[in-house]
């Protein structure tokens, strides 16, 4: 099967294109491990790869309000994603990790990672050594949510790199999740991440520039499919 690419203007231009093809180029599985575990099933691209140019602009998806239907994120919600589950490593009781804890996380010689990432860039800014790493290998045996079952970090990793365009260096992400709710997931993770390669920028004085983002699990739920099929005027399932 052919991974989905597409090239998109904004955020929101990719989550619509993304839902939109999804009903042409995904195929259905039923959930044997994870969220809705032997509840749901997942329509899902065999893999995707996206570039969006302005991501700071039109994060949020629009939805018509004749349709009825709650758009799937807020900028409020995004921003408080970003402060609170992208840079603020606390955990809340039961929780065993989040992204910011990953993030932030301490490293041997002082500092956290983050810090890491962004001395390197300021020092080097061309090197193609400014990764976060969001996952380990422990994680297929410690990670557990909150339902009690085995939920390894989806995200993976966010790796920064510095292009030069003329006398400009312009600092890109890219992100890779092993699995991705589309409808919910999508925009309010891409947006979290768009405010931190923002504040990434600013500390190392670059450019804010474009977002890639790659994913072999990049899906909706069976419980989404209406409101999808809805959203993009596609016809109801036979």
């Amino acid at each position: 099967m052919t991974p989905f690419c597409l090239i998109a203007k904004t955020i929101s231009d990719a989550w619509f294109q993304l839902i939109y093809n999804l009903f042409d180029k995904a195929y259905s599985q039923n959930i044997q491990k994870g969220s809705f575990e032997n509840e749901q099933y997942r329509l899902q691209y065999p893999g995707i790869a996206v570039s969006i140019e302005h991501p700071y602009y039109d994060i949020v998806p629009t939805i018509p309000s004749a349709l009825g239907i709650p758009s799937p994120t807020t900028m409020e919600y995004i921003e408080d994603y970003f402060a609170n589950y992208l840079m603020n490593p606390e955990l809340a009781e039961n929780e065993t990790y989040t992204y910011a804890s990953r993030i932030q996380s301490s490293m041997p010689n002082g500092g956290t990672q983050l810090d890491r990432v962004i001395g390197m860039l300021k020092e080097t800014p061309l090197t193609n050594q400014a990764v976060v790493e969001i996952a380990t290998p422990h994680d297929l045996d410690v990670c557990y949510g909150k339902d009690g079952k085995l939920d390894p970090p989806c995200l993976r990793l966010i790796d920064f790199k510095v292009i030069p365009s003329g006398d400009k260096l312009i600092l890109t992400v890219s992100v890779y999740f092993r699995s991705w709710d589309l409808w919910a997931g999508f925009p309010t993770n891409l947006g979290g991440i768009e405010l931190l390669k923002q504040f990434v920028a600013s500390e190392t004085n670059t450019e804010n520039g474009p977002m890639y983002a790659y994913s072999a699990g990049a899906h909706i739920y069976g419980y989404q499919e209406e409101i999808a099929r809805l959203r993009t005027l596609r016809s109801n399932k036979t």
